[in-house]
């Protein structure tokens, strides 16, 4: 098929994708990032186009240096793009906004500051008062099992629980837009399967937009109701794949056989870039 043409049909499905959420919460509309370097311009990104539904988890999957941490950047306001724009709740994407978290690969937290202290510190700086944030961060410490730990210190935590703290410290001001570039790429595999059903549990009840970043097939699969897959040098869109699993997700539907054949499907999308 001619690429232009095959933009065209992938963009078809990406903004006509048959899911439940109703109404765009984030829309990316040709979106180019070209870098300038010494031996000359870089094309990180070649006009991406995406559609994500309010409530939906849209999963940017593909190899490394198809452009999708620089694509989850461009909607949180952090690097800007070439060309192209980007809406979240129909008002430009900005750095700025209160409406939208972003969770990064490794925590950052303040190691002076307890975890109840970093937790609270998004809403207090967003004018909560003291009280107001005490209570938000200890709602979703006890909702990401850390409540018996607000008073320990960073230090004192394993690499799983501190990616726990982030999550938890990025949900305190209850943002309707959730943003997450591989937040659990650094961690051991048993963790990272225990806070992806942590995850899921979390968007099941609360029902949070939100664009995730991975390199991983399964886990895509298991957290998303629709998963882009990208290709490098341009980044752009192969496809966009949708994960009809039942919700809420459960631990056994990673394994599961309708989960496999998902993530057969998506691999076969990639298989040529990787």
């Amino acid at each position: 098929m001619h690429s232009s043409m095959r933009r065209e049909a992938v963009s078809a499905r990406i903004t006509t994708g048959d899911h439940t959420a109703t109404g765009s919460a984030i829309r990316v509309e040709a979106v180019t990032k070209v870098y300038r370097s010494d031996s000359g311009p870089v094309a990180a990104l070649d006009r991406i186009d995406l559609d994500i539904a309010e409530g939906e988890f849209v999963s940017l999957l593909g190899p490394s240096g198809c452009g999708k941490s620089t694509l989850l950047h461009i909607v949180a306001g952090l690097t800007e793009a070439t060309s192209g724009r980007v809406s979240i709740a129909g008002s430009p994407a900005r750095a700025d906004r209160t409406d939208v978290s972003i969770m990064l690969q490794r925590p950052v937290l303040f190691p002076w500051k307890n975890v109840l202290e970093n937790v609270m510190l998004p809403a207090k700086l967003q004018g909560s008062t003291a009280s107001e944030a005490k209570d938000a961060a200890m709602h979703f410490l006890e909702l990401t099992g850390l409540g018996d730990f607000a008073t320990k210190q960073v230090w004192e935590l394993s690499g799983g629980m501190k990616q726990r703290v982030s999550l938890a410290r990025a949900l305190a001001t209850d943002p309707p837009v959730l943003l997450m570039d591989e937040p659990f790429s650094a961690l051991d595999e048993f963790t990272r399967e225990r806070l992806n059903v942590e995850l899921a549990r979390l968007h099941d009840e609360h029902g949070r937009t939100t664009l995730f970043v991975t390199h991983n097939i399964t886990e895509a699969v298991f957290l998303s109701d629709r998963i882009v897959t990208m290709r490098p040098r341009p980044g752009g869109v192969v496809d966009v794949i949708d994960i009809a699993l039942p919700r809420p997700r459960t631990a056994s539907q990673a394994t599961s056989a309708a989960a496999i054949e998902l993530a057969a499907e998506v691999r076969g999308s990639i298989a040529a870039y990787l």
